[in-house]
């Protein structure tokens, strides 16, 4: 039969070992500023590698299931009222990504602000070996030859699964990017957008599958 004391030792290593179980359980505290009513998925990813949490603003309502992400050296994504970012989305800013309300993002999208990397091959490589020496530059000075323009995306936008949106462009309120199309320049309001061979950018019908 178990003594006091050591009954008393065994309980204390059953409580260390609860408290490690439920740190790593624990959800890691999120580097972003959320409305009380915003919430990410356990799918979802936010990485802002500044550390602001005001550089990553969610709004009321929204609901995170693709992964957001700002650079070291900069960038800002704001998210208004009401919206979803589908599983394995990536939304990537060095500059701004400003999101209106009741915007829908489906699945597979990527919206990046910037190039990432020089054209250079020889900036490009100094680039890639600093990143896995030392981390993300925190300098704009540091990045040559890496460009970058805001992306706007206005209200009541659907943007479906697989679309590619490309820096300095804005998106008007109401339309609809359909499944697949690469966003290279600004998308009036109103409108369905798609650009399987060639752009194109026609009326917007209700009732029509994009």
């Amino acid at each position: 039969m178990l003594g006091p004391k050591k009954l008393h030792r065994i309980a204390g290593i059953i409580r260390s070992m609860q408290s490690q179980v439920l740190k790593k359980l624990s959800p890691a505290p999120i580097n972003a500023t959320l409305a009380p009513t915003a919430q990410i998925d356990p799918e979802g990813c936010v990485e802002n590698l500044k550390g602001d949490t005001a550089c990553i603003r969610v709004g009321e309502h929204t609901y995170i299931r693709g992964r957001l992400f700002t650079y070291a050296h900069g960038g800002e994504i704001t998210i208004g009222d009401w919206c979803y970012v589908g599983t394995r989305s990536e939304i990537w800013s060095m500059n701004s990504i400003r999101i209106g309300n009741r915007v829908l993002i489906s699945h597979d999208v990527n919206i990046h602000d910037g190039t990432a990397h020089s054209l250079d091959p020889d900036e490009r490589h100094a680039h890639f070996r600093q990143i896995m020496e030392s981390g993300h530059p925190k300098h704009a000075e540091d990045l040559p030859g890496v460009r970058s323009s805001p992306i706007v995306i206005e209200d009541d936008v659907w943007i479906s699964f697989g679309v590619i949106i490309l820096q300095g462009v804005r998106i008007g309120k109401g339309s609809v990017i359909a499944a697949g199309s690469i966003v290279t320049h600004d998308v009036p309001a109103g409108v369905l957008y798609y650009n399987k061979i060639n752009p194109v950018i026609k009326p917007l019908t209700m009732g029509e599958a994009p």
